[in-house]
């Protein structure tokens, strides 16, 4: 059996552990001095885990192409799948599994109204949660950010990549809780992701649906 490629992040952990990156990578955090042998002999043992994972990863990537805005393309809004359908109309709009599109709409056009949509919905996640949390931020912006779904800068003013409204609402929620409790916790302390945690006991499950999407925020 060929040896599986690996990366190793060392730090002051107790224990191994293996996680898949976006690209596919498999990523092992380890404790500073545990040794190469130990870790090889762990990876032996995972390795049916790992090529399924890796397998799952490189199958959502290929699904996850340039997107052209051609008929019959696929394209992910609110975490569900719909075929573009071009015709002759003013406005966009969902009709059962499809994205109704002008004709003459361009990608470009595509992309903002796909904007407006995630800006309205996030303003209404942040206000839903700021209330249930009682965080005080002072401004919602939208961001063309391809690295970053979210950020908290200072003067508590949120960011949000717009590309958030191809995720499930779940997901959204996450992101926008994630942000909201850096308002009290600016690192990613226990005490930060207890705080996360309070609200959003499952926010594990959205963190990998991140990680495995993660290539859609080069899609538009």
């Amino acid at each position: 059996m060929n040896e599986i490629p690996y990366e190793i992040v060392r730090s002051n952990r107790k224990t191994l552990a293996l996680t898949i990156d976006s690209e596919a990578r498999l990523i092992v955090r380890a404790p500073m001095q545990l040794g190469e042998d130990v870790i090889r002999d762990f990876i032996k043992k995972k390795s049916r885990w790992i090529a399924d994972k890796q397998r799952h990863v490189r199958d959502y990537a290929t699904k996850q192409s340039e997107f052209l805005l051609e008929d019959g393309e696929n394209v992910l809004y609110l975490g569900k799948s719909y075929a573009v359908l071009r015709k002759d109309v003013q406005e966009v709009s969902t009709e059962g599994n499809f994205i109704i599109v002008p004709e003459k709409k361009t990608l470009e056009g595509f992309a903002d109204w796909m904007k407006i949509q995630g800006d309205n919905i996030i303003r209404e996640r942040v206000d839903y949660y700021a209330n249930l949390m009682g965080a005080k931020y002072s401004s919602v912006k939208m961001s063309n950010a391809k690295r970053r779904w979210g950020s908290c800068g200072a003067g508590n003013t949120l960011n949000f990549a717009w590309r958030l409204v191809m995720c499930p609402q779940s997901v959204i929620d996450y992101v926008v809780v994630h942000e909201l409790s850096h308002i009290t916790y600016k690192d990613h302390s226990a005490k930060f992701w207890t705080r996360v945690a309070t609200v959003m006991p499952n926010y594990r499950e959205a963190q990998e649906w991140l990680r495995l999407n993660r290539k859609l925020m080069e899609v538009i």
